[in-house]
């Protein structure tokens, strides 16, 4: 993973930000608050940057977020899920009236992930309704690139997947913001 794409992909979300006049929560389990750390390195970003609930565990995500235990738990949805991303924005705007944007990030990084999830990306945008009602969504799934770690030392494979979920997160943002 290019460092210099995760810069370049940090200061147009921040522009962006800046040009909408819009404010941004933050619900990420798989990156662990990497992508509100990586924003946060811009000067200036507290304007627009409201925050990140880290909710990488399903309990926090019951408790800080109110996800039902029961769609956690569920073997068709699981906390690895489109479901579980929406649902993390949708709650993370709801409770930051300060937001106009919310971004989710739910996946799994490895190692030692079930085939089904290894690798796998859920990131949802929510932006809160406008004035015509209409509202403004986007689902995304992806499979990251980055060959998994093969164990829990495998370090370098483990900091890759998480750079590259960082980048999809920012990239994903910026591609909603500028569908608008």
């Amino acid at each position: 993973m290019d460092e210099n794409e995760v810069t370049a992909a940090t200061f147009t979300l921040r522009d962006l930000l800046v040009r909408l006049g819009m404010r941004l929560v933050l619900a990420e389990s798989c990156t662990a608050g990497r992508v509100a750390a990586t924003l946060a390195t811009l000067p200036g970003i507290s304007a627009h940057l409201c925050g990140s609930f880290v909710v990488y565990r399903s309990d926090s995500k019951v408790r800080w977020l109110g996800i039902s235990p029961d769609v956690l738990d569920d073997p068709h949805i699981g906390p690895v899920s489109s479901r579980v991303s929406s649902l993390l924005a949708l709650a993370a705007l709801e409770i930051t009236p300060e937001a106009d944007l919310a971004v989710a990030v739910t996946g799994d990084v490895g190692p030692g992930a079930p085939p089904q999830t290894d690798g796998r990306v859920f990131i949802s945008s929510r932006r809160r309704q406008s004035q015509d009602h209409e509202e403004m969504r986007q689902d995304v799934e992806l499979q990251l690139k980055c060959p998994a770690p093969i164990d829990q030392w495998d370090l370098a494979a483990r900091l890759a997947r998480l750079e590259e979920a960082t980048l999809a997160v920012l990239n994903t943002t910026i591609e909603f913001l500028q569908s608008e």
